[in-house]
């Protein structure tokens, strides 16, 4: 059994620590498709089933430059406080 384990270590981080992992090996990907294709934080957000925060975030750290938010149709706005 420790020969087992020792080959195949059990993998006993938390699941966040797992979706970090992902997200590093993601951040390529997501630099082409917002720098090459053009598509919004949010577009690959959806894309990838996670969160616009997570993926504005890891690009942030990875040293791209983000474009400046614009409305789009149909998608509310965040209300300013009076």
């Amino acid at each position: 059994m420790i020969y087992l384990l020792s080959q195949h270590p059990v993998d006993w981080s938390p699941p966040r620590f797992r979706r970090t992992q992902h997200t590093a090996t993601r951040i390529g990907q997501w630099h082409t498709w917002y720098e090459d294709n053009g598509l919004s934080l949010q577009d690959i957000a959806d894309l990838e089933g996670t969160s616009l925060a997570t993926v504005r975030l890891a690009l942030l750290k990875y040293g791209v430059q983000l474009r400046p938010a614009v409305p789009r149709p149909g998608r509310p706005r965040k209300r300013t406080l009076p």
